[in-house]
């Protein structure tokens, strides 16, 4: 019986030391990512609305404009942006994240046929939600002339 117990008592001692080899504590938590290197990818649109009606979900067989298909925006690079609006047109510029996280501004959009109708070149877009590695929530801060003076709301996915 001694036996049985002193061999338990050295089982039961190596296990506890086993455990305890670490280097005492526990390992660093992985950083989260912060919003600027979320944001920071190729977007396409998953699905499009202006004032809440429905223009463009990707897959649909019928939209109302289907041009969203071709939507992207680039903001892979720490500053410059690169728009191609849902009527193919594209824009070069660069972008700004507010300091809240809140905002992305894109600034000096421009092309060979000049800025985004009704823009000067600025576009901003107020985040809605919280982003992810694959998806980002989009609304215009104000209407938009190319969205018949409505407000867009964008569903982006990272391709």
């Amino acid at each position: 019986m001694k036996i049985v117990q002193g061999l338990l008592i050295c089982l039961l001692s190596v296990q506890l030391l086993s455990c305890g080899s670490s280097s005492g504590s526990d390992p660093a938590p992985t950083p989260q990512p912060t919003v600027s290197q979320l944001v920071s990818k190729s977007w396409s649109v998953s699905s499009a609305t202006w004032d809440g009606v429905t223009q463009y979900s990707k897959g649909a067989t019928s939209n109302l404009v289907s041009g969203y298909s071709q939507f992207k925006l680039d903001l892979t690079s720490s500053t410059a942006a690169s728009l191609t609006e849902f009527d193919g047109r594209k824009f070069t510029g660069t972008y700004t994240l507010s300091t809240d996280n809140k905002k992305i501004t894109l600034n000096g959009l421009t092309s060979s046929e000049g800025a985004p109708s009704g823009t000067n070149g600025t576009l901003e877009f107020n985040i809605v939600g919280t982003p992810s590695a694959s998806a980002l929530s989009l609304e215009t801060s104000t209407t938009y002339i190319k969205a018949s003076n409505k407000k867009v709301s964008l569903a982006l996915v990272n391709p």
